[in-house]
């Protein structure tokens, strides 16, 4: 059934493949196919609208779709916070229609714990084979990504079956050390204390909290750092250092919304490397 929802401003390709979320596909030019909670989407951005064609007539699939792609945000008041840099300033308008998503707690956890040194088509591999081999089916012939309790039935050996590799041990490692209800009770946490807690999990390191508590949790003061923000931050700012160093840093520039300014930069970075066209200027 079709629908369709009002989400201004917003850049369907730019959200849905800049590396956030590893289950979308581009079918052709403008549409992208997804599966977002237990229903299989095909997402189409007309103007300041999306078409959403899915799988059912629940309404609440509108509902799931703004609340995945954040749709709530006040895109022109975060950039305005960010402003405040001058850096971010020259080219952040170039990126508008950029917006973080949120994920599912649990699959955001497993998904950028199978996304440690892995580039972006192994870690959709990695969890499509999951989802597959574990996940409940659905319409439209994909699957749910599978639950703690599902995943948590599985042995080490099963879960290297689906490409894990010396990961395996690290997703069985959260299936025996969270609860679903743990997981929930997590949602109230600030952002110090869930990365704390994020961070007591086996397999789970400083950018992977961070990756969790951004797209998962919500936490839009959290500001993972990889290769690119390396980089960025280097050739934008001149500061180099240690993840911690980084990241207080990050908090002192950006404040509330470092997540927006982490994408941002990020793209930015991913852009200037591939295409040779950077929007930001350094710092003088």
């Amino acid at each position: 059934m079709m629908f369709e929802t009002d989400i201004r401003p917003l850049d369907l390709t730019l959200t849905l493949d800049c590396g956030q979320a590893f289950r979308w596909k581009e079918l052709e030019q403008g549409f992208w196919t997804g599966v977002v909670g237990k229903h299989m989407l095909t997402l189409r951005q007309s103007s300041g609208s999306v078409a959403i064609n899915a799988c059912t007539d629940d309404q609440n699939v509108v509902r799931l779709v703004r609340g995945y792609l954040r749709a709530d945000d006040d895109i022109a008041r975060i950039q305005r916070a960010l402003a405040k840099d001058q850096t971010l300033t020259r080219g952040m308008k170039r990126y508008r229609g950029l917006r973080i998503v949120k994920m599912d707690e649990w699959e955001c956890l497993v998904s950028y714990t199978l996304a440690t040194y892995a580039n972006i088509p192994r870690i959709k591999k990695m969890i499509d084979r999951l989802c597959t081999d574990y996940g409940e089916p659905i319409r439209g012939g994909e699957h749910a990504f599978p639950t703690i309790r599902r995943l948590g039935e599985a042995s080490e050996k099963d879960l290297e079956k689906c490409g894990l590799g010396y990961r395996a041990k690290y997703v069985a490692g959260l299936c025996e050390s969270l609860t679903p209800n743990e997981l929930k009770s997590m949602t109230r946490l600030e952002y110090p204390d869930l990365k704390d807690r994020l961070l007591e999990l086996h397999g789970v390191g400083e950018k992977v909290s961070d990756c969790v508590s951004l797209f998962g949790f919500g936490k839009l003061e959290a500001f993972p750092i990889d290769v690119w923000i390396v980089r960025a931050l280097g050739r934008l700012y001149h500061v180099k250092g240690s993840y911690r160093k980084l990241s207080e840093f990050a908090f002192e520039r950006f404040g509330e919304y470092a997540g927006y300014a982490q994408e941002y930069l990020y793209f930015n970075e991913r852009s200037a490397a591939h295409e040779n066209a950077c929007a930001f200027s350094e710092v003088r």
